[in-house]
């Protein structure tokens, strides 16, 4: 019963003035709600991998091919590598390859086609990465070819739910058939690559370069000693294959744990995120936490004031400092504990809301689960001892006196602290959110050299022959404009190659990007061809012939190209065209040098432009003349706005986590201002009184008392805008293309919260010098 009387007392205490208390609980509980939830999304981002057994022990190989003004880290290697380092290196306990098939058309007897993401790997890659068993048994599973290990969902897909397929086979084209060894869970969403199926990689010798290659080093060794003996390797088998290349050849070494957020490779098997949003997502959490923290303390300690003669009386009476800390915890601490169960409430409540606002596939598994409650409690324990432990101690270290004579300019110093911090972080919300959502936009509009719009990309193998009566079929649909096939859409399906004039050695190669186009390529994508012709393909395959683009003919050194020889990949072949530079990468990325060739008789990827409006119309268009060409095979279709839309997920993400934040804490650094504002119009009650009786006129005590509070806020400019700047132009340097950092950003950022600012200190001003003058000096 004592202990209840005791927390009743302590409850009607924090609670004797509901209303600023209601506010500071709010303020903390959202303030800390958000910052949940991006604590969730970070703690997802970089725990890739993570869930691999002897995690730490595995690493990636990466061959670094420098041309002198140009770098690039690229994550394949040769076939020859893996077993080479088995060989060599006695560190690394084993070590396999990775080769992207791609999809794979697979059925069972009397089934449907099913499209299956497949890797070819080594019987080795079960040894290193520790997947979660199902059925059947890992060892062995990839020693003979024709046999595969699937995902739940695949054998789902085959067989149906929770079967068990283990001994039975997928069958594929011309009578191929792969026997299924194991059934595996589904590969979890933090991990950076995503299969279907696994299946025995043949052994192709030194094979090109396209292998990913993974080892795994033995327990205990020097793993930066291993890496180099790795490296080293590498680089010799890169310097004997290119001798003939005027290039350097170095090799990374990278650990698992560092390929999503922190690789240097210049692509990979899945998106990776930007070191540098990431940086900025902690940036705006740790912003979100002291707005919402620093204002819990300033109103505490406002309200505390009006606590001054309870406090004194205490300390008259023999109380000692101790117990009036104590008691003031207690109270902190009592609403500290309901804004974070309502910070818990509003974040299971709103999760999935807040993950489709900021475009973020959550996954079900992961929350406030596992280590994130560690996490939590750690946040819980520094909120509540920061939040509690400064303003006991404050308002309790004076003595009766002090307390009533000083405690009312002390506060306000600290209140007013307080508020410029929070408009410091307001100002860098707000002009950093001009720039990422003006780069945003920028990087989306940017010319590409091609039009990406009204396009659908169908994956499809097919040859010229089947193209002629595919075209033709589509052709009869008003809503069809054109048709064309390639080995992949302008923003994929490049392959790697040399180029040379022909009176350069093989050493003065460069490095260029071949693109394997089909006909019609260049209408349907809208590629215009600067001089010369497009490729044909009239009887014959126009393999002799080349298009290079404008950086590629600037990079050879190539004066009036057109009818020219050049030596391809060891082949010559005729310039017959100059084409337009695209971007066929990010805008992170310089334009790179590119050829069009169009010797290769088999296609992937066909491209069907529609008329602007008739999507659905053209998308039913092209299932009908799927069905007849087809049969019901599988077939995935995506817009090629889409395609380069989808290139800055993880920058649209971030752009909407700071405008989330920059909202809060315009809220949040809002009521801080008022709490300041109703304070100063508090302690000026009965000046404003005398103004008043003696003839002021309201509008000057409303300038008076905006006037003097934007005076003690005006610091928040120079450090807002200095911090905004520093970090919006670092940013700016991951991007090869990007807006210049114009002083009207920063301009708007500041007129947007000046204007906010007035509209709050014009309210409460009014209201505080309208009020009756009689009853303020009646209170004196």
């Amino acid at each position: 019963m004592r202990n209840l009387a005791s927390f009743s007392r302590l409850f009607r205490t924090a609670f004797r003035n509901k209303g600023l208390t209601c506010i500071n609980i709010f303020g903390l509980g959202v303030g800390l709600a958000v910052a949940l939830f991006l604590m969730v999304y970070l703690h997802f981002e970089f725990s890739f991998d993570k869930h691999f057994k002897d995690g730490e022990r595995i690493y990636r190989v990466l061959s670094v091919w420098n041309e002198g003004k140009e770098v690039t880290n690229y994550p394949i290697n040769f076939g020859i590598l893996a077993p080479t380092l088995m060989k060599e290196v006695p560190e690394v306990e084993t070590a396999s390859r990775l080769y992207t098939f791609g999809d794979m058309d697979l059925h069972v007897e009397n089934g449907e086609k099913i499209k299956v993401n497949t890797y070819q790997v080594d019987s080795s890659f079960l040894q290193i990465f520790s997947f979660k068993l199902l059925a059947g048994n890992l060892d062995g599973a990839l020693d003979e070819p024709n046999t595969c290990v699937i995902t739940r969902s695949t054998a789902d897909r085959f067989f149906g739910v929770e079967s068990n397929p283990v001994g039975k086979s997928l069958n594929g084209d011309k009578g191929s058939s792969m026997e299924i060894k194991a059934v595996i869970e589904d590969i979890p969403l933090n991990t950076h690559f995503r299969f279907d199926l696994l299946t025995k990689l043949p052994d192709y010798g030194w094979g090109g370069l396209e292998y990913y290659t993974y080892v795994k080093f033995r327990p205990g060794v020097d793993y930066a000693v291993a890496a180099a003996k790795c490296n080293e390797i590498n680089k010799n088998l890169l310097s004997t294959r290119f001798a003939n290349y005027d290039s350097q050849f170095e090799s990374i070494t990278e650990p698992l744990a560092d390929i999503h957020t922190a690789t240097k490779s210049a692509f990979d098997l899945s998106p990776t995120a930007s070191k540098s949003n990431l940086i900025f997502i902690i940036i705006v959490t740790i912003f979100i936490l002291a707005i919402a923290l620093s204002n819990f303390i300033s109103l505490y300690i406002i309200q505390g004031e009006k606590r001054a003669t309870e406090i004194s009386v205490r300390k008259t009476n023999g109380a000692e400092r101790s117990s009036i800390m104590k008691m003031l915890f207690g109270e902190t601490t009592l609403v500290t504990i309901i804004a974070f169960g309502l910070a818990i409430v509003l974040y299971y409540s709103f999760s999935g809301v807040f993950a489709r606002l900021i475009n973020f596939n959550l996954p079900r598994e992961v929350g406030v689960t596992g280590m994130m409650w560690i996490y939590f409690v750690l946040l819980f324990l520094g909120v509540t001892l920061i939040a509690g432990v400064y303003p006991a101690y404050y308002l309790s270290r004076f003595n009766p006196i002090e307390l009533v004579r000083k405690t009312v300019m002390r506060k306000y110093k600290l209140t007013a602290t307080s508020v410029v911090i929070q408009f410091s972080v307001v100002i860098f919300c707000i002009s950093a959110l001009f720039v990422v959502f003006r780069q945003l936009d920028f990087m989306k509009k940017m010319p590409l050299g091609f039009d990406a719009d009204n396009v659908m990309a169908v994956g499809i193998v097919t040859d010229v022959k089947q193209y002629e009566g595919l075209r033709s079929d589509l052709l009869q649909y008003p809503s069809i404009v054109n048709v064309a096939i390639s080995q992949g859409h302008p923003l994929n399906g490049c392959s790697g190659q040399g180029l040379r004039r022909t009176d350069q050695s093989e050493k003065e190669s460069v490095t260029i990007d071949e693109r394997r186009a089909g006909p019609g390529y260049f209408q349907v994508y809208g590629i215009p061809i600067l001089e010369g012709r497009e490729l044909k393909y009239e009887g014959m395959m126009d393999s002799a012939s080349i298009v290079l683009t404008e950086t590629t003919v600037a990079a050879l050194d190539l004066e009036d190209p057109l009818g020219k020889k050049v030596m391809f990949n060891g082949m010559s072949m005729t310039v017959v065209g100059i084409a337009k530079d695209i971007h066929y990468g990010s805008a992170r990325q310089k334009i790179g040098r590119l050829v069009y060739t169009a010797y290769h008789p088999r296609f992937w990827m066909m491209g069907v432009r529609y008329q602007p409006g008739r999507f659905q119309e053209a998308k039913t268009a092209l299932a009908t003349v799927m069905e007849k060409h087809f049969h019901g095979d599988p077939y995935g279709v995506m817009l090629l706005r889409d395609v380069v839309n989808n290139q800055y997920w993880q920058d649209e993400v971030t752009s909407r986590i700071l405008m989330s934040g920059t909202v809060l804490a315009i809220i949040l650094a809002l009521l801080g201002l008022m709490a300041l504002m109703g304070f100063v119009a508090h302690q000026k009650r009965k000046e404003i009184g005398v103004r008043r009786v003696m003839g002021a006129q309201i509008g000057t005590i409303v300038y008076d008392l905006n006037r003097y509070v934007l005076i003690r806020i005006l610091p928040a400019v120079p450090i807002g805008i200095a911090f905004s700047y520093f970090a919006m132009y670092h940013w700016l340097q991951n991007f090869a293309y990007t807006i210049s950092l114009s002083w009207w950003i920063f301009a708007g950022a500041l007129l947007l919260t000046f204007v906010i600012v007035l509209l709050t200190l014009l309210y409460q001003s009014i209201h505080s010098a309208t009020a009756n003058p009689v009853d303020a000096l009646k209170s004196e």
